[in-house]
């Protein structure tokens, strides 16, 4: 439910019951003690690490699931089972509504074991029952490919597809108020890039290409919200060359041009969203003997709209990421980055967002993974001087009992402030999971 991705189009009150939440509580407490004992086991220090193999990535052999194999393939099967309390359900301000949400998530990941080339399949479902309001039900599933081809030692392809049915989170600033049901939508995505070395130099040629298609959805009073007028593709061209010197360092420009089509030249108010932008950065990327990682760029970014009223805006964009393994135990993480989305909100020819957030995992015991993350986003709505900031606060704890069982714990608070009215909300997110591997 909380792990989808949250695409933003480029993005009366009932509480639930004391005695049902704690019921339902218990009943999941009682399942998990069923599965296995709860044995602690010391936690060890790692002998090697890496940007890439960090405290919450790193593999534990005596826990991680082996998997199925299957000739040249392993197949990993999975299943998650979460019970979710969820204090505002429509992120509104002022008139909260809470309810007690089962969510059933299973996946399906076929890994190649090849010595040369790569290919990966997936599928996987996220399936939400609200024990309140079932007009907030939802089913959401995702079916994929990705894969790379060896071409030679200096020089490989790599690509996938995907194809997915979401439904907008409640917490979207395109997110309508006054609409009965979730926004429903189709995205179709595929992408490539070649990759060739001469020598210390790099080129990157790459595509990428979304489709999404919106559902019309209805209000609490029964009108018809046309929402299949923000249908529309996307499509990104890009060529990134750089200079690499000994795995540790990398210097890298990078220029990209993007056209966005929508299938009406009206959307929900009137307004032709078609557009057509660039992005131009310098970057550079640091690794320090697999105890730190930097990633940092700058440059220029610019939307150009076909409607008057929305025009051109542009402004530097930027980011950076950095990844530092304080201890064998202890990573900490940050990135910050900065870009245009596109939005349904009357006027605004897309925002700018933001987004900066720094996240610790520490393994207290081999299989106990403690996480704590602090999250902003401040988005910037063009030509309509709206603001609004959303910050976020989380905790959680993954207990790997076996290999084939584990146990999370999470806690999530997040609020926005606005200078727009009534658009700000508050809303706490308390989390009992259980995932099951074979």
């Amino acid at each position: 439910m909380y792990d989808r991705p949250l695409a933003r189009l480029h993005p009366a009150a009932e509480t639930t019951e004391a005695g049902g939440l704690k019921r339902r509580l218990l009943l999941a407490a009682a399942g998990l003690a069923l599965t296995g004992g709860l044995a602690a086991v010391p936690a060890n220090a790692q002998t090697e690490t890496s940007p890439d193999d960090t405290v919450a990535t790193r593999q534990h052999p005596e826990f991680d699931p082996p998997g199925i194999r299957m000739g040249g393939f392993i197949l990993y099967p999975s299943v998650t089972l979460d019970e979710v309390f969820d204090s505002n359900i429509y992120a509104t301000q002022g008139h909260d509504t809470s309810d007690l949400i089962t969510v059933l998530q299973p996946k399906l990941e076929l890994k190649s074991n090849w010595n040369v080339h790569q290919l990966n399949l997936h599928a996987s479902g996220d399936i939400d029952w609200y024990a309140q309001h079932s007009r907030e039900n939802y089913a959401n599933y995702d079916i994929g490919a990705d894969g790379r081809l060896e071409v030679y030692h200096d020089a490989w392809i790599a690509g996938g597809a995907d194809y997915s049915l979401w439904h907008l989170p409640r917490t979207s600033p395109n997110n309508i108020v006054g609409q009965a049901d979730p926004t429903e939508y189709n995205q179709a995505s595929a992408n490539v890039v070649g990759h060739k070395e001469f020598g210390n130099l790099f080129v990157e040629l790459g595509d990428s290409y979304n489709r999404y298609d919106f559902a019309n959805a209805q209000t609490f009073d029964g009108r018809t919200i046309l929402w299949e007028r923000q249908n529309h593709d996307e499509n990104e061209v890009s060529v990134r060359t750089g200079y690499t010197i000994q795995g540790l360092y990398e210097l890298y420009v990078k220029g990209a041009y993007n056209t966005r089509s929508y299938d009406s030249t009206s959307d929900m108010s009137g307004f032709n969203r078609n557009s057509n932008g660039y992005t131009v950065l310098v970057g550079g990327k640091y690794n320090l003997t697999g105890i730190t990682s930097i990633d940092l760029f700058a440059g220029y970014r610019s939307q150009d709209y076909d409607d008057v009223r929305l025009g051109t805006f542009s402004a530097p964009t930027g980011g950076a990421k950095v990844t530092w393994n304080v201890t064998p135990l202890t990573t900490v993480t940050g990135e910050i980055t900065r870009d245009i989305d596109e939005t349904i909100v009357v006027g605004a020819a897309g925002y700018f967002a933001t987004k900066e957030t720094v996240a610790a995992d520490h393994e207290l015991l081999r299989n106990l993974i403690l996480h704590l993350q602090l999250s902003h986003e401040a988005d910037d709505f063009q030509n309509i001087g709206r603001t609004d900031d959303v910050y976020g606060v989380g905790l959680g704890a993954k207990y790997m009992m076996n290999q084939m069982t584990a146990i999370n714990v999470r806690y999530n608070y997040q609020i926005r402030s606005s200078n727009g009215t009534g658009i700000g909300y508050a809303d706490h997110n308390i989390l009992v999971g259980l995932t099951l591997h074979l």
